[in-house]
């Protein structure tokens, strides 16, 4: 079948991405329309690799005109012989494709979401629903060390805002920014009571507080 000779052209060798623990698959060339050269990085370690999957792939398959195959299902066929429409062939033939690359990008550990789908769109969208739950739990990880932050005895007052800062870019990656005025107001208010009358003078100022002045005034 056309569609099974444009997957099988995709399974080329696998290289790494510098030195991410990222993967991806680097595809043999072909004249096939679906085989243009995509791949992707496989999801590493952390489970909110996956933004960064799904950046990547939803870019990828874009640039070589198969993100249809995710976002549309099979389109109706305007003829009794499905197979003989050209329109549903070359759908079947980027969905194909697009399925086999993204169970070739994942962990084996995810594969269990996709296996029982027959389209790009559904194991898509399975593994988007699964992430996201995960990605809730996290936020609500995040939001509560956020407002509980507190600086530890043995923390430098760098240590403690690079602590916050970490914070903030894991919350960013979770598409909740948190601004250098809330950063900076959520690390005084962790400060032990030594810094009383700095924090204090700092609180009340009448201007919007950036993390690098606020932390430059506590060293």
């Amino acid at each position: 079948m056309r569609g099974l000779r444009c997957v099988s052209a995709l399974v080329g060798r696998v290289q790494p991405l510098a030195s991410t623990g990222w993967y991806r698959s680097v595809p043999r060339s072909s004249t096939c329309l679906t085989t243009a050269g995509f791949g992707g990085p496989r999801f590493a370690q952390q489970d909110d690799d996956y933004k960064v999957w799904a950046a990547y792939q939803r870019a990828q398959l874009k640039n070589e005109k198969l993100w249809k195959a995710v976002v549309m299902d099979l389109p109706a066929s305007g003829s009794d012989d499905k197979k003989a429409d050209p329109v549903v062939e070359e759908w079947d033939a980027m969905n194909e494709a697009v399925l086999a690359t993204i169970k070739m990008s994942v962990k084996p550990v995810h594969l269990h979401t996709v296996p029982s789908v027959d389209t790009a769109k559904k194991a898509w969208d399975a593994l988007k629903v699964m992430f996201e739950a995960r990605d809730n739990a996290q936020l609500l990880r995040l939001m509560d060390e956020l407002s509980s932050l507190k600086k530890g005895d043995d923390e430098n007052i760098i240590k403690f805002a690079s602590r916050a800062k970490m914070i903030r870019d894991e919350l960013s990656m979770l598409e909740n920014p948190v601004d250098e005025n809330t950063l900076a107001l959520r690390v005084l208010s962790g400060l032990p009571s030594e810094y009383g009358m700095l924090r204090t003078v700092l609180e009340n100022k009448d201007v919007k507080l950036v993390m690098s002045d606020v932390t430059a005034k506590l060293l």
